[in-house]
């Protein structure tokens, strides 16, 4: 499965355009299949109502974000192929970096294709694909899950596409906000719920979502709901690791 790809964007400044790459290994590529069981054991791995994610059509999975990894166990998690929007610059972390575009990962440059990022997420929607997303907007420091921004209900509503709810837990012990990826660390856990239907296109409705499905995600990664926005960058820019 691909998605057709958009002419990219002008970048500020004379700077060149990430080239939007949705290509990502099939279900039967050898690549995926010995790339999965790779990670499954670099994660310990293990996996909960992942048959909450249907097999095929277009479907968003909203998760909690602790980490950069969050992205990498995800991957491995559900069977299908997956997209995710990913910082240019973590394809060049050891470890992980050159696999996450094997991953699904679709490459931006931080700051200066955030404006286009809805776009990519709609392309590949329309063309029937697993689109993981952070509702969050940033990763959590604290473990709470943070108030929800606008976007992943805005996608849902647009698109009339079911929302899989799912927490990540314990990834940040292999890759810790402001650290680089570790080689060891203790197990993770991807519990997936079932899928909640989309909103409507209305501001209360899109509100409502939003509320519902923070909760749901809190219950999932068995922690409480916090009341603030995480801070964007997962606070990497001005604060320590």
């Amino acid at each position: 499965m691909s998605a057709e790809p958009s002419p990219p964007e002008p970048a500020p400044d004379g700077a060149e355009p990430v080239p939007f790459t949705p290509m990502v290994p099939g279900e039967r590529s050898v690549l995926r299949f010995m790339l999965q069981p790779t990670l499954r054991t670099w994660l310990r791995l293990r996996s909960e109502g992942a048959d909450h994610v249907p097999p095929e059509g277009a479907v968003l999975v909203a998760s909690t974000h602790r980490s950069h990894a969050d992205s990498v166990a995800l991957g491995a998690a559900i069977d299908r192929p997956v997209h995710f929007l990913g910082d240019l610059k973590m394809t060049s972390l050891p470890l992980v970096g050159r696999q996450l575009t094997k991953l699904g990962m679709v490459p931006l440059r931080r700051g200066e294709a955030d404006a286009s990022a809805m776009d990519v997420l709609s392309i590949l929607l329309d063309d029937g694909a697993c689109v993981v997303v952070y509702p969050e907007g940033s990763r959590s420091r604290d473990g709470k899950v943070h108030r929800l921004r606008s976007g992943v209900a805005r996608l849902a509503a647009k698109h009339q596409v079911p929302v899989v709810p799912a927490a990540v837990r314990g990834i940040e012990q292999r890759w810790p906000i402001g650290q680089r990826p570790r080689a060891w660390g203790g197990p993770v856990t991807v519990r997936f719920g079932p899928a909640l239907d989309p909103p409507d296109a209305t501001p209360r409705s899109r509100r409502l979502f939003n509320d519902h499905l923070q909760q749901v995600l809190a219950e999932l990664a068995e922690t409480t709901k916090a009341d603030d926005f995480s801070p964007f960058h997962g606070g990497d820019e001005g604060a320590g690791p």
